[in-house]
């Protein structure tokens, strides 16, 4: 029995090289992949098979998100030129009736404290009897009374008469004036320290007016003696 052939087969010409085997070799992968990459991108799929990745609907998404749907809400309304005027006007307006209450509430007071006063000018009997004072006889001799000792006998007069408001001198009793006036006029007391003894009381009372402040309706007697007699100390202190 002949022995077997250990020949190899020989192989065709084309491949007769290892670079032309590659070349066949890649030539058909090269094509295999076209006609993949082809069926592809005609979305060309096996009838019998199902798409592995399956999207959802653009619906399911947003519902899935908990993204709210609708329309958007309006932008900010933005007043218009006669809006903004208009506005500016109704606050120049509330603010010119607040002044405007203001200074008709400042001007009524003003006016209901005039009115008090005419009216107490009105009521309390006016200062009748000063000239009579003035008319008295003056002393043949002047006493040089100090302004603190004429401070303090105006104190004694009211003492001895009684004090009064709205008058000088009544049969009832003097006021301040009227109490330095009898002393200028019936003691003999010089003006100048009738003078110099009310720089003192003023200073005492904090008033330019010691009428006005004798008769103010909360005074009483105990405050005129009170201011008297301090003033008599100040005077006596400043050695007058």
């Amino acid at each position: 029995m002949p022995a077997a052939s250990t020949v190899t087969p020989a192989a065709p010409r084309t491949f007769w090289s290892e670079a032309a085997l590659a070349a066949a070799v890649d030539a058909v992968f090269a094509e295999a992949l076209a006609e993949e990459l082809a069926a592809g991108c005609r979305d060309e799929a096996p009838v019998d098979e199902a798409p592995s990745i399956v999207l959802p609907d653009t619906e399911l998404l947003i519902r899935e998100a908990g993204i709210v749907t609708g329309p958007c809400p309006p932008d900010p309304r933005i007043p218009s030129r006669s809006g903004q005027l208009a506005r500016a006007a109704s606050r120049f307006a509330a603010r010119a009736a607040w002044v405007l209450l203001k200074y008709t509430t400042l001007f009524a007071a003003g006016v209901l404290v005039v009115g008090v006063r005419v009216l107490w000018d009105i009521l309390v009997p006016s200062r009748s009897s000063a000239p009579q004072l003035e008319a008295a006889p003056a002393p043949t001799t002047v006493r040089a009374l100090r302004a603190a000792d004429f401070l303090e006998a105006t104190s004694e007069t009211i003492k001895a008469r009684g004090w009064i408001q709205g008058e000088y001198s009544t049969a009832e009793g003097v006021c301040i004036i009227g109490a330095q006036t009898a002393l200028v006029w019936s003691d003999g007391a010089s003006r100048k320290a009738s003078s110099d003894a009310n720089v003192y009381l003023r200073s005492v009372i904090g008033r330019r007016s010691i009428p006005r402040w004798n008769d103010s309706l909360h005074r009483t007697e105990e405050h005129v003696h009170r201011a008297l007699l301090a003033a008599a100390e100040r005077a006596r202190a400043a050695s007058r």
